[in-house]
Protein backbone atom coordinates (compact mmCIF):
# COMPACT_ATOMS: atom_id res chain seq x y z
CA UNK A 1 0.00 0.00 0.00
CA UNK A 2 1.48 3.68 -0.98
CA UNK A 3 1.16 5.52 2.41
CA UNK A 4 2.57 8.52 0.79
CA UNK A 5 -1.04 8.77 -1.18
CA UNK A 6 -3.26 7.11 1.87
CA UNK A 7 -2.12 9.86 3.87
CA UNK A 8 -2.25 12.74 1.60
CA UNK A 9 -4.46 15.35 3.14
CA UNK A 10 -7.94 16.49 1.55
CA UNK A 11 -6.88 19.80 0.75
CA UNK A 12 -3.87 18.29 -1.58
CA UNK A 13 -5.83 15.69 -3.11
CA UNK A 14 -8.00 18.27 -4.20
CA UNK A 15 -5.47 20.03 -5.38
CA UNK A 16 -3.93 17.06 -7.39
CA UNK A 17 -7.00 15.93 -8.77
CA UNK A 18 -7.58 19.68 -10.73
CA UNK A 19 -4.35 19.48 -12.41
CA UNK A 20 -4.54 15.63 -13.35
CA UNK A 21 -1.48 13.75 -11.15
CA UNK A 22 -3.85 12.10 -8.98
CA UNK A 23 -7.84 10.64 -9.90
CA UNK A 24 -9.99 10.24 -7.70
CA UNK A 25 -11.30 6.50 -8.86
CA UNK A 26 -7.10 6.02 -8.01
CA UNK A 27 -7.08 7.33 -4.35
CA UNK A 28 -10.83 6.17 -3.35
CA UNK A 29 -9.42 2.55 -4.63
CA UNK A 30 -6.44 2.85 -2.43
CA UNK A 31 -8.40 3.83 0.83
CA UNK A 32 -11.03 0.86 -0.08
CA UNK A 33 -8.07 -1.60 -0.58
CA UNK A 34 -6.78 -0.59 2.52
CA UNK A 35 -9.77 -0.80 4.37
CA UNK A 36 -10.93 -4.27 3.23
CA UNK A 37 -7.22 -5.22 4.47
CA UNK A 38 -6.78 -3.55 7.73
CA UNK A 39 -10.46 -2.83 8.91
CA UNK A 40 -11.13 -6.92 9.99
CA UNK A 41 -8.49 -5.54 13.16
CA UNK A 42 -9.59 -1.73 13.54
CA UNK A 43 -13.19 -2.23 12.88
CA UNK A 44 -13.72 1.23 12.48
CA UNK A 45 -16.68 1.05 10.39
CA UNK A 46 -20.22 -0.91 10.86
CA UNK A 47 -21.22 -0.54 6.92
CA UNK A 48 -18.71 0.27 3.87
CA UNK A 49 -20.27 1.32 0.73
CA UNK A 50 -17.73 0.47 -1.58
CA UNK A 51 -19.68 0.54 -4.45
CA UNK A 52 -21.29 4.05 -3.52
CA UNK A 53 -17.76 5.14 -3.19
CA UNK A 54 -16.49 3.69 -6.26
CA UNK A 55 -19.85 5.32 -8.22
CA UNK A 56 -19.09 8.38 -6.59
CA UNK A 57 -15.24 8.67 -7.42
CA UNK A 58 -15.98 7.97 -11.41
CA UNK A 59 -18.49 10.73 -11.40
CA UNK A 60 -15.91 13.02 -10.03
CA UNK A 61 -13.54 11.93 -12.13
CA UNK A 62 -15.56 12.44 -15.65
CA UNK A 63 -16.36 16.14 -13.91
CA UNK A 64 -12.57 17.06 -13.28
CA UNK A 65 -12.51 15.59 -17.58
CA UNK A 66 -15.26 17.40 -18.97
CA UNK A 67 -16.02 20.64 -16.52
CA UNK A 68 -14.34 23.60 -15.75
CA UNK A 69 -12.53 23.64 -12.46
CA UNK A 70 -13.78 26.41 -11.35
CA UNK A 71 -16.99 25.56 -11.02
CA UNK A 72 -16.31 21.87 -8.72
CA UNK A 73 -16.84 22.03 -5.48
CA UNK A 74 -13.55 21.31 -3.18
CA UNK A 75 -14.79 18.82 -1.68
CA UNK A 76 -15.60 16.46 -5.31
CA UNK A 77 -13.86 12.99 -5.70
CA UNK A 78 -12.37 13.21 -1.46
CA UNK A 79 -13.06 10.27 0.36
CA UNK A 80 -15.07 10.19 3.18
CA UNK A 81 -16.60 8.53 5.96
CA UNK A 82 -19.99 9.62 8.32
CA UNK A 83 -20.61 8.48 12.00
CA UNK A 84 -23.62 6.31 12.00
CA UNK A 85 -25.78 8.00 13.99
CA UNK A 86 -26.46 10.51 10.79
CA UNK A 87 -29.10 9.51 8.20
CA UNK A 88 -27.87 9.11 5.08
CA UNK A 89 -30.74 7.71 2.67
CA UNK A 90 -30.34 5.05 0.78
CA UNK A 91 -27.69 3.76 2.80
CA UNK A 92 -28.32 1.33 6.20
CA UNK A 93 -27.77 3.91 9.44
CA UNK A 94 -28.17 2.07 12.90
CA UNK A 95 -27.13 4.12 15.10
CA UNK A 96 -25.03 1.17 16.94
CA UNK A 97 -27.84 -1.05 17.55
CA UNK A 98 -29.09 -4.26 15.85
CA UNK A 99 -32.67 -3.23 16.16
CA UNK A 100 -31.91 -0.66 12.96
CA UNK A 101 -29.85 -2.92 10.84
CA UNK A 102 -32.54 -2.20 8.52
CA UNK A 103 -33.03 1.21 8.63
CA UNK A 104 -32.59 2.65 5.39
CA UNK A 105 -33.41 6.28 5.79
CA UNK A 106 -35.03 7.83 2.51
CA UNK A 107 -33.83 11.41 3.47
CA UNK A 108 -30.02 12.83 4.10
CA UNK A 109 -29.41 14.94 7.27
CA UNK A 110 -29.10 18.47 6.83
CA UNK A 111 -25.14 17.75 7.40
CA UNK A 112 -24.65 14.75 5.16
CA UNK A 113 -26.62 16.43 2.39
CA UNK A 114 -24.83 19.80 2.13
CA UNK A 115 -21.37 17.75 2.06
CA UNK A 116 -23.02 15.35 -0.50
CA UNK A 117 -24.08 17.97 -3.04
CA UNK A 118 -20.32 18.76 -3.18
CA UNK A 119 -19.95 15.46 -4.71
CA UNK A 120 -17.45 13.10 -2.03
CA UNK A 121 -17.09 9.85 -2.45
CA UNK A 122 -18.88 8.12 0.40
CA UNK A 123 -17.11 4.76 2.56
CA UNK A 124 -19.28 4.17 4.96
CA UNK A 125 -20.79 4.53 8.25
CA UNK A 126 -18.58 4.32 11.33
CA UNK A 127 -18.78 2.83 14.20
CA UNK A 128 -20.63 4.43 17.49
CA UNK A 129 -22.26 3.44 20.59
CA UNK A 130 -25.46 2.17 21.03
CA UNK A 131 -27.63 5.80 20.44
CA UNK A 132 -24.25 7.31 21.00
CA UNK A 133 -24.79 7.45 24.58
CA UNK A 134 -21.22 5.89 25.87
CA UNK A 135 -17.48 7.12 25.92
CA UNK A 136 -16.02 4.16 24.47
CA UNK A 137 -16.83 2.61 20.47
CA UNK A 138 -18.75 -0.30 20.86
CA UNK A 139 -21.95 -2.10 20.52
CA UNK A 140 -23.49 -5.65 19.54
CA UNK A 141 -23.28 -5.17 15.77
CA UNK A 142 -19.63 -4.57 15.32
CA UNK A 143 -17.79 -5.15 18.91
CA UNK A 144 -15.07 -3.09 20.19
CA UNK A 145 -13.20 -0.43 18.00
CA UNK A 146 -9.72 -0.67 18.48
CA UNK A 147 -7.11 1.99 18.49
CA UNK A 148 -5.10 1.70 15.50
CA UNK A 149 -2.10 2.91 17.87
CA UNK A 150 -2.51 0.40 20.05
CA UNK A 151 -4.97 -2.47 19.30
CA UNK A 152 -5.98 -3.63 23.05
CA UNK A 153 -6.58 0.61 23.87
CA UNK A 154 -9.69 2.36 23.36
CA UNK A 155 -10.79 4.96 21.09
CA UNK A 156 -12.70 6.84 23.26
CA UNK A 157 -16.38 7.83 22.64
CA UNK A 158 -18.85 8.07 20.86
CA UNK A 159 -17.11 9.14 17.21
CA UNK A 160 -14.56 6.18 17.62
CA UNK A 161 -15.20 4.68 14.66
CA UNK A 162 -14.46 8.08 12.90
CA UNK A 163 -10.95 8.74 14.33
CA UNK A 164 -9.88 5.36 14.52
CA UNK A 165 -10.78 5.21 10.82
CA UNK A 166 -8.35 8.19 10.34
CA UNK A 167 -5.63 7.47 11.86
CA UNK A 168 -5.61 3.96 10.10
CA UNK A 169 -5.55 5.74 6.69
CA UNK A 170 -9.01 5.06 6.01
CA UNK A 171 -10.10 8.02 4.30
CA UNK A 172 -8.87 11.68 4.96
CA UNK A 173 -12.42 13.12 6.28
CA UNK A 174 -15.09 12.04 8.78
CA UNK A 175 -18.23 13.28 10.46
CA UNK A 176 -18.86 13.67 14.03
CA UNK A 177 -20.88 14.29 16.98
CA UNK A 178 -19.69 15.70 20.04
CA UNK A 179 -22.26 16.40 23.32
CA UNK A 180 -19.36 16.26 26.13
CA UNK A 181 -16.81 15.60 24.37
CA UNK A 182 -17.38 12.62 21.86
CA UNK A 183 -15.23 14.29 18.62
CA UNK A 184 -12.47 15.52 21.04
CA UNK A 185 -11.73 12.49 22.74
CA UNK A 186 -11.62 10.16 20.09
CA UNK A 187 -9.63 12.52 18.23
CA UNK A 188 -7.32 12.74 21.39
CA UNK A 189 -7.29 8.94 21.49
CA UNK A 190 -6.80 8.64 18.43
CA UNK A 191 -4.09 11.44 17.43
CA UNK A 192 -6.18 13.32 14.63
CA UNK A 193 -8.08 16.54 14.86
CA UNK A 194 -11.86 16.92 15.84
CA UNK A 195 -13.36 20.32 15.90
CA UNK A 196 -16.62 20.41 18.44
CA UNK A 197 -17.69 24.05 16.72
CA UNK A 198 -19.97 27.01 18.30
CA UNK A 199 -23.53 25.70 19.19
CA UNK A 200 -25.56 26.39 15.88
CA UNK A 201 -22.56 26.54 13.90
CA UNK A 202 -23.66 23.49 12.29
CA UNK A 203 -27.70 21.98 11.63
CA UNK A 204 -28.92 18.87 13.23
CA UNK A 205 -32.43 18.31 11.47
CA UNK A 206 -33.70 14.98 12.83
CA UNK A 207 -30.54 14.14 15.26
CA UNK A 208 -31.57 17.40 16.90
CA UNK A 209 -33.16 16.61 20.58
CA UNK A 210 -34.22 18.75 23.70
CA UNK A 211 -30.86 18.90 24.75
CA UNK A 212 -29.45 20.09 21.15
CA UNK A 213 -28.12 23.29 22.86
CA UNK A 214 -25.29 20.80 23.97
CA UNK A 215 -24.55 18.51 21.22
CA UNK A 216 -23.08 19.85 17.98
CA UNK A 217 -22.21 17.86 14.73
CA UNK A 218 -18.34 18.95 13.51
CA UNK A 219 -15.38 17.83 11.45
CA UNK A 220 -12.75 15.33 11.82
CA UNK A 221 -9.60 14.66 9.71
CA UNK A 222 -5.60 14.08 10.29
CA UNK A 223 -4.94 17.90 9.60
CA UNK A 224 -6.54 21.33 10.64
CA UNK A 225 -6.97 22.68 7.32
CA UNK A 226 -8.94 19.25 6.29
CA UNK A 227 -11.29 20.01 9.06
CA UNK A 228 -11.76 23.26 7.73
CA UNK A 229 -12.59 22.78 4.43
CA UNK A 230 -15.48 20.11 5.93
CA UNK A 231 -16.57 23.09 7.97
CA UNK A 232 -16.66 25.02 5.40
CA UNK A 233 -19.33 23.04 3.70
CA UNK A 234 -21.02 22.12 6.67
CA UNK A 235 -22.01 25.32 8.65
CA UNK A 236 -24.64 27.59 7.85
CA UNK A 237 -27.94 28.06 9.13
CA UNK A 238 -31.60 26.03 8.25
CA UNK A 239 -35.10 28.08 8.42
CA UNK A 240 -36.41 25.39 10.30
CA UNK A 241 -33.70 24.16 13.02
CA UNK A 242 -33.77 26.93 16.38
CA UNK A 243 -30.31 28.29 18.06
CA UNK A 244 -28.64 28.45 14.77
CA UNK A 245 -26.17 31.16 13.85
CA UNK A 246 -26.77 33.36 10.71
CA UNK A 247 -22.61 33.15 9.05
CA UNK A 248 -23.06 31.92 5.90
CA UNK A 249 -20.66 31.00 2.94
CA UNK A 250 -17.26 31.39 5.23
CA UNK A 251 -14.07 29.99 4.25
CA UNK A 252 -12.63 28.42 6.72
CA UNK A 253 -9.12 27.37 5.00
CA UNK A 254 -8.73 30.32 3.44
CA UNK A 255 -8.76 31.85 7.05
CA UNK A 256 -5.74 29.44 8.23
CA UNK A 257 -2.82 32.52 7.69
CA UNK A 258 0.27 33.10 9.35
CA UNK A 259 1.20 34.31 12.15
CA UNK A 260 -2.35 33.93 13.59
CA UNK A 261 -1.21 33.74 16.87
CA UNK A 262 1.37 36.28 17.41
CA UNK A 263 0.54 38.61 20.01
CA UNK A 264 -2.17 36.62 21.53
CA UNK A 265 -3.00 36.59 25.05
CA UNK A 266 -3.24 32.55 26.04
CA UNK A 267 -4.54 31.36 29.12
CA UNK A 268 -3.02 27.38 30.27
CA UNK A 269 -5.17 25.56 32.62
CA UNK A 270 -3.54 22.27 33.77
CA UNK A 271 -6.76 20.85 34.57
CA UNK A 272 -9.36 23.31 35.18
CA UNK A 273 -8.77 23.11 38.81
CA UNK A 274 -10.45 19.08 38.87
CA UNK A 275 -7.71 16.88 39.06
CA UNK A 276 -6.00 14.51 39.20
CA UNK A 277 -4.45 14.75 35.64
CA UNK A 278 -1.88 11.48 34.61
CA UNK A 279 1.28 13.29 34.52
CA UNK A 280 3.18 12.14 31.59
CA UNK A 281 0.10 13.64 29.93
CA UNK A 282 0.19 17.01 31.80
CA UNK A 283 4.75 17.22 30.80
CA UNK A 284 3.22 16.78 27.47
CA UNK A 285 0.62 18.97 27.01
CA UNK A 286 2.82 21.90 29.38
CA UNK A 287 5.53 21.24 26.67
CA UNK A 288 2.71 21.53 23.91
CA UNK A 289 1.61 25.14 25.40
CA UNK A 290 5.35 26.08 25.64
CA UNK A 291 5.10 26.09 21.74
CA UNK A 292 2.58 28.76 21.61
CA UNK A 293 5.13 30.84 23.37
CA UNK A 294 8.70 29.47 22.16
CA UNK A 295 7.75 29.56 18.54
CA UNK A 296 4.82 31.17 17.57
CA UNK A 297 4.88 34.38 19.55
CA UNK A 298 2.00 34.22 21.67
CA UNK A 299 2.13 35.21 25.54
CA UNK A 300 0.90 32.30 27.88
CA UNK A 301 -0.46 32.63 30.96
CA UNK A 302 -1.19 29.77 33.87
CA UNK A 303 -4.29 30.38 34.92
CA UNK A 304 -6.34 29.15 38.22
CA UNK A 305 -10.38 28.62 37.47
CA UNK A 306 -13.06 27.56 39.49
CA UNK A 307 -15.99 25.83 37.96
CA UNK A 308 -18.90 23.89 39.71
CA UNK A 309 -17.65 20.27 39.30
CA UNK A 310 -18.18 18.93 35.60
CA UNK A 311 -18.73 15.14 37.09
CA UNK A 312 -21.22 16.36 39.41
CA UNK A 313 -23.02 18.29 36.33
CA UNK A 314 -22.59 16.07 33.88
CA UNK A 315 -24.03 13.19 36.35
CA UNK A 316 -26.99 15.66 37.00
CA UNK A 317 -27.34 16.64 33.08
CA UNK A 318 -27.21 13.77 31.11
CA UNK A 319 -29.08 11.78 33.84
CA UNK A 320 -32.40 13.23 33.08
CA UNK A 321 -31.40 13.08 29.27
CA UNK A 322 -30.72 9.28 29.69
CA UNK A 323 -34.01 8.62 31.77
CA UNK A 324 -35.96 10.33 28.74
CA UNK A 325 -34.69 8.61 26.17
CA UNK A 326 -34.35 4.98 27.74
CA UNK A 327 -38.58 5.38 28.28
CA UNK A 328 -38.63 6.39 24.56
CA UNK A 329 -36.38 3.45 23.28
CA UNK A 330 -36.96 0.82 26.27
CA UNK A 331 -34.46 -1.69 24.61
CA UNK A 332 -31.81 0.37 25.23
CA UNK A 333 -32.29 0.72 29.19
CA UNK A 334 -32.35 -3.42 29.28
CA UNK A 335 -29.34 -3.43 27.21
CA UNK A 336 -27.45 -1.18 29.44
CA UNK A 337 -28.66 -3.16 32.66
CA UNK A 338 -27.11 -6.01 31.10
CA UNK A 339 -24.14 -4.84 30.38
CA UNK A 340 -22.91 -1.27 31.91
CA UNK A 341 -24.50 -1.57 35.29
CA UNK A 342 -22.74 2.09 35.81
CA UNK A 343 -24.56 4.01 33.31
CA UNK A 344 -27.99 2.17 34.12
CA UNK A 345 -27.38 3.59 37.28
CA UNK A 346 -27.07 6.68 35.93
CA UNK A 347 -30.63 6.01 34.25
CA UNK A 348 -31.95 5.10 37.34
CA UNK A 349 -30.85 8.35 39.53
CA UNK A 350 -31.87 10.50 36.69
CA UNK A 351 -35.60 9.43 36.88
CA UNK A 352 -35.43 10.37 40.22
CA UNK A 353 -34.60 14.01 39.70
CA UNK A 354 -36.82 16.50 40.57
CA UNK A 355 -37.91 19.58 38.33
CA UNK A 356 -36.64 22.04 40.87
CA UNK A 357 -33.16 20.58 40.78
CA UNK A 358 -32.70 19.94 37.03
CA UNK A 359 -33.40 23.71 36.67
CA UNK A 360 -31.16 24.94 39.72
CA UNK A 361 -28.53 22.53 36.90
CA UNK A 362 -29.61 24.97 34.11
CA UNK A 363 -30.01 28.67 35.74
CA UNK A 364 -27.23 28.31 38.26
CA UNK A 365 -24.72 25.78 37.42
CA UNK A 366 -24.35 25.94 33.96
CA UNK A 367 -24.15 29.92 34.29
CA UNK A 368 -21.65 29.66 37.06
CA UNK A 369 -19.65 27.78 34.27
CA UNK A 370 -20.47 30.25 31.61
CA UNK A 371 -19.47 33.29 33.40
CA UNK A 372 -16.26 31.16 34.76
CA UNK A 373 -15.04 30.58 31.18
CA UNK A 374 -16.33 34.55 30.07
CA UNK A 375 -14.40 35.84 32.60
CA UNK A 376 -11.18 34.03 31.58
CA UNK A 377 -12.34 35.61 27.72
CA UNK A 378 -12.04 38.85 29.35
CA UNK A 379 -8.33 39.02 29.75
CA UNK A 380 -7.61 36.15 27.29
CA UNK A 381 -7.99 35.21 23.54
CA UNK A 382 -8.00 31.66 24.01
CA UNK A 383 -7.21 29.26 26.58
CA UNK A 384 -5.49 25.88 26.50
CA UNK A 385 -5.28 22.69 28.07
CA UNK A 386 -5.52 18.79 27.78
CA UNK A 387 -8.35 17.03 26.07
CA UNK A 388 -8.56 13.82 28.49
CA UNK A 389 -6.83 13.27 31.89
CA UNK A 390 -5.36 10.50 30.26
CA UNK A 391 -4.37 8.73 27.45
CA UNK A 392 -6.15 5.86 25.83
CA UNK A 393 -7.07 3.40 27.93
CA UNK A 394 -7.10 -0.35 28.16
CA UNK A 395 -10.49 -1.91 26.57
CA UNK A 396 -12.71 -2.24 30.32
CA UNK A 397 -15.46 -4.50 29.26
CA UNK A 398 -18.39 -3.59 31.13
CA UNK A 399 -16.74 -0.44 33.04
CA UNK A 400 -17.13 0.92 29.78
CA UNK A 401 -14.33 4.11 31.28
CA UNK A 402 -11.30 3.99 32.86
CA UNK A 403 -10.87 3.01 36.65
CA UNK A 404 -8.02 4.39 37.40
CA UNK A 405 -6.78 8.15 36.57
CA UNK A 406 -2.90 8.85 37.83
CA UNK A 407 -3.36 6.39 39.92
CA UNK A 408 -5.94 7.27 41.68
CA UNK A 409 -9.55 4.95 41.84
CA UNK A 410 -12.24 6.39 39.86
CA UNK A 411 -16.05 7.15 41.46
CA UNK A 412 -17.53 7.40 37.94
CA UNK A 413 -15.16 5.62 35.35
CA UNK A 414 -17.43 5.94 32.43
CA UNK A 415 -17.91 9.69 32.70
CA UNK A 416 -15.06 10.78 34.45
CA UNK A 417 -12.21 11.22 31.69
CA UNK A 418 -14.71 13.81 29.61
CA UNK A 419 -14.35 16.34 32.80
CA UNK A 420 -11.84 18.66 30.82
CA UNK A 421 -14.37 18.68 27.37
CA UNK A 422 -17.80 18.41 29.07
CA UNK A 423 -17.96 22.08 30.41
CA UNK A 424 -17.23 23.87 26.87
CA UNK A 425 -20.40 20.95 25.38
CA UNK A 426 -22.88 22.92 28.22
CA UNK A 427 -21.63 26.64 27.35
CA UNK A 428 -21.03 26.96 23.78
CA UNK A 429 -17.33 27.59 23.23
CA UNK A 430 -15.94 26.03 20.00
CA UNK A 431 -12.94 23.57 20.81
CA UNK A 432 -10.71 21.51 18.91
CA UNK A 433 -8.57 19.02 20.02
CA UNK A 434 -4.93 18.68 17.80
CA UNK A 435 -1.98 15.60 18.72
CA UNK A 436 0.05 17.14 20.96
CA UNK A 437 2.83 13.83 21.62
CA UNK A 438 2.96 10.41 22.67
CA UNK A 439 3.42 8.64 26.00
CA UNK A 440 6.15 6.19 26.33
CA UNK A 441 3.64 3.25 25.23
CA UNK A 442 3.06 5.14 22.15
CA UNK A 443 -0.10 6.35 22.86
CA UNK A 444 -1.09 10.20 21.29
CA UNK A 445 -2.11 12.56 23.61
CA UNK A 446 -4.56 15.83 22.64
CA UNK A 447 -4.31 19.77 23.25
CA UNK A 448 -8.21 21.21 23.54
CA UNK A 449 -7.91 24.92 22.10
CA UNK A 450 -10.85 26.68 23.14
CA UNK A 451 -12.30 29.78 21.54
CA UNK A 452 -13.96 32.89 22.88
CA UNK A 453 -18.10 32.58 21.74
CA UNK A 454 -18.12 31.88 18.24
CA UNK A 455 -14.79 31.79 17.29
CA UNK A 456 -14.43 29.16 15.69
CA UNK A 457 -11.96 30.61 13.10
CA UNK A 458 -9.62 31.75 15.72
CA UNK A 459 -9.75 28.35 17.19
CA UNK A 460 -8.85 27.00 13.87
CA UNK A 461 -5.93 29.56 13.53
CA UNK A 462 -4.26 28.83 16.41
CA UNK A 463 -4.64 25.07 16.03
CA UNK A 464 -3.13 25.20 12.52
CA UNK A 465 -0.52 27.49 13.74
CA UNK A 466 0.75 25.03 16.41
CA UNK A 467 0.46 22.03 13.79
CA UNK A 468 2.66 23.72 11.25
CA UNK A 469 5.27 24.26 13.58
CA UNK A 470 5.27 21.03 15.48
CA UNK A 471 5.76 17.26 13.24
CA UNK A 472 2.99 15.20 15.07
CA UNK A 473 0.70 14.22 12.07
CA UNK A 474 3.70 12.63 10.58
CA UNK A 475 3.60 10.13 12.84
CA UNK A 476 1.79 7.17 11.61
CA UNK A 477 0.29 4.14 14.07
CA UNK A 478 3.25 1.61 13.62
CA UNK A 479 1.12 -1.68 13.59
CA UNK A 480 0.05 -0.68 9.93
CA UNK A 481 1.80 -1.82 7.06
Amino acid sequence: MDDDLIFTPAVELARHFRDGTLSPVEVTEAVLTRIEALDPKVHAFITVTAECARADAMKAEAAFRTQDHATIPQLTGLPISVKDLTETAGVITTFGVPECLSNVPERDAPSWARLKATGPALLGKTSSPPYGWLGVTENAILGTTNNPWKLGHCVGGSSGGATAALAAGFGPLAVGSDGGGSIRIPAACCGVVGLKPSHGRIPRGDEATPFCTVDALGPMARTVADVALLLSVMAGPVDDEPYMLSEVGVDYVADLRAGAVKGLRIAYSPDLGRGPVDPEVAAIVRTAVSVFERDLGAAVDLIDISIPDPIDYFRSYWGPALAIFGDKEPRFVTNIQNKYPGLAKLVKDGHTMSATSFWNLLTNERVQTFKAFSDVFRDYDLLVLPTMPLSAFPHAGSVAGAEFIAGEKIEYPEIEFHRLTEPFSHTGHPAISVPCGFTTEGLPVGLQIVGRQRDDKGVLRAAAAYEGVTSWLNVRPGFLP
